[in-house]
């Protein structure tokens, strides 16, 4: 019985060995088409090239009265001859990801301010008073995280340009008392300017852990902001005037990681989240009123925590949203050039929130250049979540004295603007945006008249 048992083992262990070399040395075989497994007459497995193979098993397929050791290899070409050929007896495949999302960077929309100052301005002479009110420049401020941003990390380089038109007003009325340099008096004046702003911005991005996270740095330059309004009395004079010390804004560090994504047949998406780091490298605003001179800084580190996500459709239409909150960790400081600091002002809590949504019009993804269109609409939000404090204070020159409060006069703003514009895929490096910003209130919830804005991305 042993000696039986022996003889069907040993006849299994031959008729296995073929079909063993298949399973374990199909990954090596789907890689090398000429080398196939075989066995020898003691069912050792071995390799030979495949004009062996041809020259061995050309003849018909007959395993009666064959040796045991050819009928296992007869019972391989059998096998074979089915259609499992060795390349195709892979037990597993390497998942390869879908192709990358290309759903096109949200646009933004935001300024940034540091709040009004209202003023009672006395010439000492002419005894004219001017009074009014105006925006600070918030240059310093650098625009909210969805600014040129997706939620989908990518390691590029990019460049942005905002025209804010008439950003800035600035509401001035003379006094009827007031005495023209002849001591005669003038008839009541009423000056109101708008005033421009031109922003520009880099940016660079760089992917960490196989794109689930990225590092984003930007930095705003801001053309020098100097708004001037002339005495009334006397045209060489300067009433008013304010202008940034520096063309440089402050720099932000953003951190992104993607928190969850999919690929499917239908649609395909990604939701990240992260945090902003805004550092407080700009110099701020010098005010003048007459020859009273005083400075506004907002000194404080920023802290943005942000969560973002998109949809992207296979017919071509997508949508994607940002939700961030700033923090400040700092007030904004006087600091006047006759009696030094004169006190601060908080800086309310901000929240955006930016909904975006667009469609691919044309696509052409075998081309080299010009590779697509998409329309883009966005909705913003902006809405401090406390009201802006102000402090008070006397500014004293050698020809002038003016009362002063910074801070805000409307309590709380509610930006709404909306964005449109188009996107055009250059080719798979480079990609740009044009569009135009239509603020949807009136003042003071709107902050410019219209802003138009460029935007240039160049990937790796």
């Amino acid at each position: 019985m042993r000696e039986h048992w022996g003889l069907i083992c040993k006849k299994i262990r031959r008729l296995a060995a073929p079909t063993a070399a298949c399973l374990l040395l199909s990954p090596f075989v789907s890689a090398q088409d000429d080398i196939v497994p075989s066995s020898d007459e003691e069912g050792r497995i071995r390799i030979v090239d495949q004009s062996t193979f041809d020259q061995r098993y050309a003849a018909p397929i007959s395993t009666v009265g064959a040796p045991v050791s050819q009928a296992a290899d007869n019972s391989l070409q059998a096998i074979f001859s089915t259609g499992l050929q060795p390349q195709q007896c892979a037990p597993f495949a390497i998942h390869q990801k879908p192709q990358s999302l290309d759903t096109p960077n949200m646009i933004g929309d935001f300024l940034g301010y540091a709040g009004s100052v209202n003023f009672s301005t006395t010439t000492l002479g002419s005894l004219e008073t001017s009074n009014g009110i105006f925006d600070l420049p918030g240059s310093g401020r650098v625009p909210k995280v969805a600014e040129n941003n997706s939620a989908i990390p990518r390691d590029r380089f990019y460049f942005t340009y905002n025209h804010f038109h008439n950003a800035y007003s600035a509401n001035t009325t003379v006094d009827p008392n007031a005495l023209d340099m002849d001591m005669m008096p003038i008839d009541p004046a009423v000056e109101s300017r708008t005033f421009h702003q031109n922003r520009f911005t880099l940016g660079i991005e760089k992917t960490l852990f196989y794109g689930d996270m990225s590092v984003e740095v930007r930095l705003p330059l801001v053309t020098e902001v100097d708004n001037v309004i002339p005495g009334f009395t006397d045209p060489t004079s300067t009433a008013l005037e304010y202008a940034t010390d520096d063309p440089t804004g402050n720099w932000s560090l953003i951190l992104k990681k993607v928190l969850y994504d999919w690929y499917g047949s239908r649609t395909s998406g990604v939701f990240s989240s992260g945090v902003a780091f805004t550092f407080p490298t700009a110099e701020g605003v010098t005010v003048n009123l007459g020859d009273a001179t005083f400075h506004v800084d907002d000194a404080g580190l920023h802290v943005s925590p942000f969560t973002t996500m998109l949809i992207e459709s296979k017919q071509g239409w997508f949508i994607q949203g940002f939700i961030e909150f700033d923090y400040s960790t700092d007030k904004i400081s006087i600091v006047d050039r006759a009696a030094g600091g004169v006190g601060k002002v908080d800086i309310p809590d901000v929240a955006n929130f930016d909904f975006g949504a667009g469609w691919w019009l044309a696509r052409y993804p075998d081309r080299h250049w010009w590779k697509g269109l998409a329309a883009i609409v966005e909705y913003h939000y902006t809405r401090q979540r406390q009201d802006f404090k102000s402090v008070a204070f006397q500014s004293n020159g050698v020809l002038s004295s003016s009362n002063v409060i910074v801070g805000a006069f409307d309590t709380r703003r509610d930006i709404s603007n909306l964005t449109t514009g188009v996107h055009v895929l250059i080719n798979d490096h480079v990609n740009a945006r044009v569009a135009g910003v239509l603020p949807l209130k009136s003042s003071p919830d709107r902050q410019f008249d219209a802003e138009v804005v460029f935007q240039l991305d160049i990937l790796r």
